[in-house]
């Protein structure tokens, strides 16, 4: 089978929908030698930042000379995005190798009740993990898929637990309220593991604080046990100081906004925290790592003259942060080409942009669970008394909005599947 055919079997697993649990991840993994025991692990949770922390920590050890395996979801344009060895994507030839023989476990799990079939989610863990323990990684940085005490990731055994900001999402899962999903996130928190967080709210800090205490977790909290201070933010990227157990000034990073310099504080913090384990790391790689970590798609600007960025919020919260840092910035008011998947909080991203917006232009992503750009149209009508159109195709969307940009110029936002599909279709405006 070749990659187009295998890849296409694995997406074909997304049928099965999200199944929340370790059970049949726990039997797969056995099934196939328990490769998630071979390799040391950082775990990272959240709803927002989790993926930029991940990104950050990942860098940072391979600077320090570490083999360093990333697990993320999900990709933007290919699927060997989501599994890195030292900032390099899984070859398509171990995709089509260990995905064949990863394959036969799986079918005869299903074979054996149905009930034991793998998700897509499920079966791109294990060959993951697989894939890292061939590798021989020396340290795996792996984000949550979604929530965390039941997320198929959450059969690690980490060195430290992070916890990044937390809003609503994913409620028909994890909850209504930002208790219910702290609770959720904080499901990953393990026995006497060190768990760093870069969360504010009360709310949720009370959750994260309770779990902590009842398994003996040590907690760094920003705020408290670390901290960002001094931050400058300008279309190139954001300058900080690191005030935690060493104080590092003028920290830089070329990703975008305040939030950032929180995301790469959380990561010196899990950094330090690993110190504690036996991994030391020097302040020359951290700077190295901070300075030289990309995370495309999110606040990503792809030309300044004109100005495009591409944003793959896809929640109120998310999409607040990025109007604000765009605020921050000067850049505002833009022309929005947006797009929402159907299961998302569509009114609040929309009422989240439109301080920001010069024109909203309604679409979709080629993608199964889009928002057709009609229904999101009708959401924009209803709140917003600016400018609009509706154009269906992303394609057309995007070059009807840079003939005729309103404001300051373009930013695509409201679902990282649109962003991917942005990126596959204009990957050479990038600056």
């Amino acid at each position: 089978m070749d990659y187009a055919g295998l890849t296409d079997w694995m997406f074909n697993l997304e049928r099965f929908g999200i199944k929340l649990g370790l059970e049949n991840t726990t039997e797969f993994l056995e099934r196939i030698g328990n490769p998630h025991l071979d390799f040391k692990s950082v775990h990272v949770t959240g709803t927002n930042g989790k993926g930029s922390v991940c990104a950050f920590v990942a860098e940072i050890l391979r600077r320090q000379g570490l083999k360093v395996g990333l697990y993320t979801s999900p990709h933007l344009v290919d699927f060997r995005e989501r599994i890195k060895v030292n900032g390099k994507m899984i070859p398509e030839a171990d995709v089509i190798r260990l995905g064949t023989e990863l394959r036969k476990s799986t079918e005869d799990m299903a074979a054996e009740d149905k009930e034991k079939q793998l998700t897509f989610f499920e079966f791109t863990t294990g060959l993951a993990f697989k894939y890292f323990s061939e590798r021989n990684a020396d340290m795996v940085v792996a984000e949550v898929g979604m929530g965390g005490r039941l997320d198929a990731t959450n059969v690690l055994l980490p060195e430290v637990c992070a916890i990044t900001r937390i809003g609503l999402e994913h409620t028909n899962y994890l909850g209504n309220t930002i208790a219910d999903i702290a609770r959720e996130k904080a499901g990953i928190i393990k026995l006497g593991v060190g768990v760093v967080t870069c969360e504010r709210k009360p709310e949720a800090l009370a959750v994260i604080e309770g779990t902590c205490g009842k398994k003996g977790a040590p907690l760094k909290k920003i705020g408290k046990d670390f901290d960002v201070e001094n931050v400058t933010q300008t279309i190139s990227g954001t300058t900080f100081d690191y005030d935690g157990a060493q104080r590092l000034s003028r920290l830089r990073t070329r990703l975008l906004g305040a939030y950032q310099a929180e995301n790469a504080a959380a990561a010196v913090a899990i950094i330090e925290e690993l110190s504690n384990r036996g991994v030391q790391v020097r302040e020359e790689h951290i700077r190295e790592g901070v300075l030289s970590t990309r995370w495309p798609g999110r606040l990503d600007v792809m030309s300044k003259k004109p100005l495009i960025i591409f944003d793959g919020s896809h929640n109120p919260d998310g999409v607040r942060t990025t109007v604000d840092v765009l605020g921050r910035l000067g850049v505002t008011p833009l022309t929005f080409v947006l797009g929402c998947m159907d299961d998302k909080d569509v009114r609040g991203i929309v009422e989240a942009v439109i301080p920001a917006a010069s024109m909203i232009m309604s679409t979709q992503a080629k993608y199964k669970r889009a928002l057709p750009a009609q229904k999101l149209a009708e959401v924009v009508r209803s709140c917003y008394r600016g400018p609009q159109r509706v154009v269906a195709s992303f394609e057309e969307a995007f070059d009807i909005a840079r003939s005729e940009t309103l404001g300051k110029g373009i930013c695509v936002i409201g679902s990282l599947y649109l962003v991917g599909e942005a990126l596959r279709t204009y990957p050479a405006h990038k600056v």
